[in-house]
């Protein structure tokens, strides 16, 4: 009979602790203290921390923080123009436009890096995709921003996963933005 009392606490504890780990959404992984919010053309899933809030608008889903920075992360996905081939062609066109709109535009790195998104998918069966991530800074105003965006290409739809924030407040949301990279699930 102790026997049975000892399995069966065992038992309650175990299902206790599993419960404290991912989640999973249609078989992707979503970590406790994350949520998600799926694309309004159901081909991904925006993974992010529970204490940022989201908002969708057509064309686009974002998260943003509840502090007074009110960074934010925001994703869209459109099909490649028939005259690019490159994410590389993508941001040479895309840097002119920026660069001429926003005052004292400069590149943080000078190189792109690489990025694989949805990298902590992979085990789960998701798909990853390989992708740049490109870093300035400008002003809006007398403000000073930076931004991140990671450009990358699946099925020939191209993601753009731009983190926007006051300079200042910049690295104060890196890791969640990393995070949130690692976890994007792709449909």
């Amino acid at each position: 009979m102790r026997r049975f009392f000892c399995f069966l606490l065992l038992l309650l504890l175990s299902t206790a602790f599993a419960s404290c780990g991912a989640q999973s959404i249609d078989g992707f992984a979503v970590p406790s203290d994350m949520t998600y919010l799926a694309s309004e053309a159901g081909d991904y899933y925006l993974i992010y921390p529970q204490n940022w809030l989201a908002e969708t608008t057509v064309g686009m889903t974002s998260v943003y923080t509840e502090d007074s920075y009110r960074s934010s992360v925001i994703v869209t996905a459109n099909e490649l123009p028939a005259e690019l081939t490159s994410v590389e062609q993508y941001w040479e066109q895309y840097t002119e436009q920026f660069s001429a709109q926003f005052t004292d535009f400069e590149m943080v790195d000078p190189e792109p890096t690489d990025v694989t998104v949805g990298r902590e998918q992979k085990e789960y069966g998701g798909t990853t995709a390989e992708g740049k991530k490109y870093r300035y800074r400008a002003k809006v105003g007398d403000v000073e921003y930076q931004w991140s965006q990671v450009f990358f290409l699946h099925n020939a739809t191209l993601y753009t996963v731009t983190y926007t924030a006051k300079a200042a407040a910049y690295d104060s949301h890196t890791d969640d933005v990393d995070k949130i990279l690692a976890y994007f699930a792709i449909r």
